[in-house]
């Protein structure tokens, strides 16, 4: 019969996230993840079967929360462009909140694979992952033009790109402590061009 699992395993993946997002993929062996979690390393096989696929399932999850993060910027705001700065301006207090961890667990891992002899099949989930977030911001400024918020003659697709390219700036800039100022200049600067 099968040792019943010691550990609640939600919580374990939460906690495999942040050291994941703090060291990165190659430099967080299973020793590390076991120390810092207080778990043995068995324990670590028998629920997630290999640290590749603890690391799968972390990710999986921080991108369920960006989206989430998104998402409700989005919703929660009185129009669409008024949603994407409320977005960016939660970005700056989780940079200021996450100084010691240093930028975003997506990034970091897209920037660790392309420095690597690259995972293809987890870079093509990177791809989809950022896609799934461009669409997000497409489809709020496809509706932010159909209200008259944004000119006709703006591209949404071209546009989505470049916000989400500004994130990943953000994040990566964010990596050397720049004043909370400075950081709302440049959210300023880029989200100038939303403007009719």
């Amino acid at each position: 019969m099968a040792r019943p699992l010691e550990f609640d395993r939600e919580t374990a993946l939460e906690e495999s996230m942040r050291i994941f997002w703090r060291y990165g993929y190659a430099s967080t062996s299973i020793q590390r993840l076991s120390k810092q979690m207080c778990l043995h390393p068995g324990s670590l096989y028998g629920a997630f079967k290999s640290k590749r696929h603890l690391f799968i399932e972390a990710l999986e999850l921080y991108f369920q929360r960006s989206s989430q993060a998104i998402r409700e910027a989005l919703q929660e705001a009185d129009s669409p462009l008024e949603g994407i700065r409320r977005f960016f301006y939660h970005l700056l207090d989780q940079i200021e909140d996450e100084r010691a961890i240093k930028g975003c667990l997506m990034i970091n891992t897209a920037t660790e694979l392309a420095e690597e002899a690259g995972d293809e099949a987890l870079a093509r989930r990177l791809d989809e992952m950022f896609r799934s977030h461009e669409k997000q911001f497409e489809q709020a400024l496809i509706t932010a033009q159909a209200n008259g918020e944004l000119a006709k003659d703006k591209d949404p697709a071209a546009l989505a790109r470049y916000l989400l390219v500004g994130v990943r700036g953000l994040r990566i800039y964010g990596k050397a402590r720049p004043s909370r100022a400075e950081l709302e200049g440049v959210v300023d600067n880029l989200l100038a061009v939303l403007r009719c």
